[in-house]
């Protein structure tokens, strides 16, 4: 997606768990980069923040237009609307929280740097319907929850925006990142929520009987495989699919976490609904002929997961 032969200047829009994991791979890369974020929560502005990153606090939307006049390549959007629970309840406030971010960022780009690409971070796991083969991106989008809804439409104005005015843009449907351990509070990603419920013995809720499968990817891989596509020359097409390629089920993801952690991961019935069900794997043909890509398998990253946890709480 760099036009050109230099090294592509990055600017991440959201500081949150992927802006994060972006910015500390484009700094091990030797890549500019710059992150936008209404909060810092992995102290990315602190003193002792990665070589080559910059922290701009503020909204994405009002902040994007002086990192634009200092030289932007790339913009990736990392942020805007609800985590997925919280969507469900507020459906309205999750598409203007969305939107809001990414029709702005496409106007400032349009007018300040029409050169530069813009990226979102879509979600494979939200856009497309469950069916028994691997999704391609050719596939129509059939959201089944509001945080889906909101992530086509937004997909969907990239694409307008380069059809109609030229822009540069591509939607990144990744499928379900994990590899560190996030706020409970999130209510979102199940693998996660399993390493919680192995270390603190609390019960972990399995949804329809934990058959639903699913692609894991850990975040170094889609880390890789996102810069990879960034400072790749190729003009970058409107959707690539972001994940392994493999499913497994929630009851293999508690399995693994259980043999990386020697621990016993409680369980308890959950509630069953239309996300928890069904098979729902992305297909990788797309992104391997842009870039080479041989993604961890499900348990040798959740022991990479569970390795870093513990280096991390001895430090």
């Amino acid at each position: 997606m760099n036009g050109g032969a230099a090294a592509p200047r990055i600017a991440v829009i959201g500081a949150g768990f992927l802006g994060n994991a972006l910015a500390r791979g484009a700094s091990r890369r030797d890549l500019a980069v710059t992150v936008i974020g209404r909060s810092d929560p992995y102290g990315l502005g602190d003193s002792a923040s990665p070589s080559g990153v910059v922290f701009v606090p503020g909204d994405g939307a009002e902040r994007l237009a002086e990192v634009l006049r200092s030289g932007v390549d790339v913009v990736v959007i990392a942020a805007g609307g609800h985590f997925p629970v919280p969507s469900g309840s507020e459906p309205a406030a999750d598409v203007i929280g969305t939107l809001s971010l990414v029709i702005p960022v496409c106007e400032l780009v349009r007018a300040e740097s029409p050169g530069t690409a813009v990226v979102l971070l879509s979600s494979a796991g939200a856009v497309y319907a469950m069916g028994t083969e691997r999704k391609r991106e050719s596939e129509t989008a059939e959201p089944t929850s509001p945080y889906g809804m909101s992530r086509m439409i937004a997909e969907q104005y990239l694409a307008y925006y380069g059809r109609v005015h030229g822009l540069r843009t591509c939607a990144l449907r990744c499928s379900n990142i994990y590899g560190r351990l996030l706020p409970r509070t999130r209510g979102q990603n199940v693998v996660s929520a399993a390493f919680w419920s192995a270390l603190t013995s609390t019960p972990f809720p399995l949804h329809g009987g934990g058959r639903q499968i699913r692609d894991f990817l850990h975040v170094d891989d889609f880390v890789r495989a996102t810069l990879d596509l960034l400072t790749g020359h190729q003009q970058l097409p409107r959707v690539v699919n972001v994940g392994t390629g493999v499913g497994h089920s929630v009851a293999d993801v508690v399995s693994a976490v259980e043999t990386a952690t020697d621990s016993v991961v409680p369980i308890v019935p959950g509630a069953a609904a239309i996300t928890d069900r069904g098979r729902l794997v992305v297909d990788t043909a797309l992104l391997r002929s842009l870039i080479g890509f041989e993604p961890l398998g499900l348990a040798a990253g959740v022991a990479l997961m569970a390795r870093e946890a513990e280096e991390e709480a001895a430090a």
